[in-house]
């Protein structure tokens, strides 16, 4: 049994103590990626405006042979089904973080993490002395470094009565560009039963850095031209962990056009759309790793013109287009 399988079924009292002075399943989980929030500037100012008023004390407890057990991150994936997952490859990547800390009797624990240079995922698991229902929600998002805004999903499944363990995947639109190592930082502040309302809330904080895996980038510089405008492809960028997709719009009313993507290879698999992130001009869609065994792939954009929210919406003729990967 692995140190994380042993923590999670570990009654919360066996852990040193620290001083210490919301229920439809998916609803919470999967969050719009591309739904902006406040810069990280703002976020940290106001935590500096009111850092006098966390008083509750905190203890860290580390997990010395994690880093030497890669499979051990199998052990959260098993918790979740493939209708949960946004990345499928997550444990084959994933980088061992092994940091936890305990507050107001509950401990959170951060187990691995990836960051594939346009998106990053961490496993973590919680233990605590309430029932926080089914499906608990979480407050206080991913925050990295250098970025503007960005959009998360999470997700968390419970174990036993008071254990659970979870994942969040974090898309960032950075300022300057993906960096090669990503500063991340984590508050939760607070996990709830969105149904009763029972809540947790403690001072937990972690800080960690991640390198980016490596990367495959093909240019595509190939336009999508339909009767409500056009899109501009700028490349695929290829991991072993996902395939991103940059484009630019032009003159597009998306109020009455939308635009879903798939990617499908020449061995016939098809890849849907996951998320997507970017600017008002500029985006980025991300969908799961392509078959290493792929040489070419099919961009399919499936565009519906919508005249009203209630509408079913009208199909719109769109090119496919084919682009060489090896």
């Amino acid at each position: 049994m692995s140190d994380l399988k042993k923590w999670l079924m570990t009654d919360i009292e066996d852990f040193p103590e620290a001083e210490v002075s919301s229920s439809e399943k998916k609803q919470m989980n999967k969050r719009l990626l591309g739904k902006k929030r406040k810069a990280p500037w703002l976020a940290k100012l106001a935590l500096a405006a009111g850092i006098f008023l966390a008083s509750a004390a905190t203890a860290t407890i580390a997990f010395p042979s994690l880093a030497s057990q890669i499979p051990v991150l199998q052990n959260i994936v098993s918790y979740f089904d493939g209708d949960e997952l946004i990345f499928n490859h997550f444990s084959e990547m994933a980088q061992p973080i092994g940091l936890a800390k305990t507050s107001n009797g509950t401990t959170v624990a951060i187990e691995e993490a990836v960051y594939d240079g346009t998106s990053v995922t961490i496993s973590f698991a919680l233990k605590t002395e309430k029932d926080l229902g089914e499906f608990p929600n979480t407050s206080g998002l991913l925050e990295a470094s250098g970025a503007g805004g960005s959009g998360s999903a999470t997700v968390m499944e419970k174990v036993d009565d008071t254990t659970y363990a979870g994942m969040i995947t974090m898309a960032p639109d950075f300022f300057f560009g993906p960096p090669n190592t990503l500063n991340l930082s984590w508050k939760p502040e607070a996990f709830e039963d969105m149904e009763t309302g029972t809540r947790v809330a403690g001072d937990w904080a972690f800080e960690f850095k991640l390198k980016a895996i490596d990367s495959k980038k093909v240019s595509i510089g190939k336009e999508v031209s339909f009767e409500g405008g056009s899109y501009t492809l700028d490349k695929l960028k290829l991991t072993k962990l996902s395939t991103v997709m940059t484009l630019s719009k032009d003159k597009i009313d998306e109020n009455h056009y939308m635009t879903e993507w798939q990617l499908k290879d020449d061995l016939g698999n098809i890849y849907p759309m996951q998320f997507g992130t970017g600017s008002e001009s500029r985006q980025q869609f991300t969908f799961e790793a392509l078959d290493p065994a792929a040489s070419s792939v099919t961009i399919i954009p499936t565009i519906t013109y919508v005249e009203n929210v209630e509408d079913e919406g009208v199909p719109v003729d769109a090119p496919s287009l084919s682009i060489e990967i090896k």
